[in-house]
């Protein structure tokens, strides 16, 4: 006689009811596990650009870009600059000396010609009149003599007067109007031709390998820059190696975080005796927050910068990029090593901040992550790995957020660091 499966199913079930429900609740707990084991970020603007730089970008592309448009840029601003400070100077200035020479000789040669015709002619007819003998000899002496002090009074200080008004409004209406037309031409013209001459040589001549460009010796003949606005250590690069990679720890897009004062954390492929540089700028301005130097790392591996040890407070909703650069060049800043990345302070809403309340500290990451705050994210589990130094898993959650960010380098070093 033959069973049917279904039967033979529901026997089995009847045998061991306790085991079947074991293992159903195995199988399910394994599903959510294997679900929730490494945390995903999650970037709130999926489709943002790309704000990450890292330092080893050597490119042809990036020296001719850069070249062509910090060469537009400055060509424009200092030619207008020049052009307008000059205009003025030099219209104002001419304006006044030749209204004042030409006024003074103009008023003191008219005034003499006009005293001595009207003088002349005066005392003559009033000479004849009243009698040629006092007329003339009275005539001619007041009408010199008053011809001579008014003509010389009235000249001079119509002289002065006119030539100093008009020496001003004419130099500064021609300064101004030369020197923006002159200004913005020569400025677009010599911005356009070197910064497509200086792109062209600098971006063939930085983008060999960089094996072969880390050792070049810096230059000494090339006049310093207007960027150069604090004193830049020196050092040898004959005897010191580049890092070949120099990466801030953040995401592509621009990384959000909760705190006003986060920590900035970075990573280098090996040691720098010398020091980096390390700017903060808020968007649409022009100063930076902070631009100071900080110490090279003496191995490879990943640091932090306390924005807190600058008394550096963000602003909610409103972007800044942060810099590190290994300067080679102190004339020359367009060859720097430089890494960069963006970053955003968001309030904590209510909901939010009820959320975090239930949430422990060893798994605040799966929370920062899934709503998109990276820096909050990379932070606590960075100190959840300073604190239980032997505990592989958040090294291994770590590396998870390290690769979804596609920074693929510091995930190996993570790995090769791992006891």
């Amino acid at each position: 006689m033959q069973f049917p499966l279904s039967m033979i199913f529901l026997i089995l079930l009847l045998i061991h009811p306790n085991n079947y429900a074991s293992e159903l609740k195995n199988n399910s707990s394994e599903k959510i596990s294997k679900q929730t084991q490494y945390p995903v970020y999650k970037p709130q603007s999926k489709n943002s650009c790309i704000r990450r730089r890292e330092g080893g970008d050597t490119s042809a592309n990036r020296g001719m870009t850069r070249g062509m448009t910090r060469g537009m840029t400055r060509g424009m601003t200092r030619g207008m600059t020049r052009g307008m400070t000059r205009g003025m100077t030099r219209g104002m200035t001419r304006g006044m000396t030749r209204g004042m020479t030409r006024g003074m000789s103009r008023g003191l040669s008219r005034g003499m010609s006009r005293g001595l015709s009207r003088g002349v002619s005066r005392g003559l007819s009033r000479g004849v009149s009243r009698g040629l003998s006092r007329g003339v000899s009275r005539g001619l002496s007041r009408g010199l003599s008053r011809g001579l002090s008014r003509g010389f009074s009235r000249g001079l200080s119509r002289g002065l007067s006119r030539g100093l008004s008009r020496g001003f409004s004419r130099g500064l209406s021609r300064g101004l109007s030369r020197g923006l037309s002159r200004g913005f031409s020569r400025g677009l013209s010599r911005g356009m031709s070197r910064g497509l001459s200086r792109g062209m040589s600098r971006g063939l001549s930085r983008g060999m390998p960089h094996d072969m460009s880390k050792d070049i010796e810096p230059g000494s003949s090339q006049e310093k820059t207007d960027e150069q606005i604090h004193e830049i250590p020196e050092i040898d690069l004959s005897s010191t190696s580049v890092p070949k990679l120099m990466m801030p720890i953040a995401s592509e897009e621009t990384g959000f975080t909760l705190e006003k004062q986060p920590i900035l954390r970075w990573y280098i492929s090996s040691a720098w005796p010398g020091k980096i540089e390390f700017t903060i700028l808020e968007n649409r301005k022009v100063e930076p927050l902070v631009e100071t130097f900080i110490d090279g790392p003496e191995n490879e591996g990943i640091y932090e910068i306390k924005l807190a040890d600058y008394n550096i407070i963000l602003k909610p909703d409103i972007e800044y990029e942060w810099y590190l650069a290994i300067i080679l060049d102190p004339n020359e800043r367009s060859s720097d090593f430089l890494a960069s990345a963006t970053l955003m302070y968001i309030p904590q809403s209510n909901t939010l901040s009820d959320e975090l309340k239930n949430i422990s500290q060893e798994s605040l990451y799966f929370f920062y992550a899934d709503h998109g705050y990276w820096y909050d994210a990379i932070e606590n589990i960075s100190q959840l790995i300073q604190r239980y130094p032997n505990n592989m898993e958040y090294k291994n959650h770590r590396i998870k957020l390290l690769e979804q960010v596609k920074l693929n380098q510091v995930a190996e070093f993570e790995r090769k660091t791992k006891s």
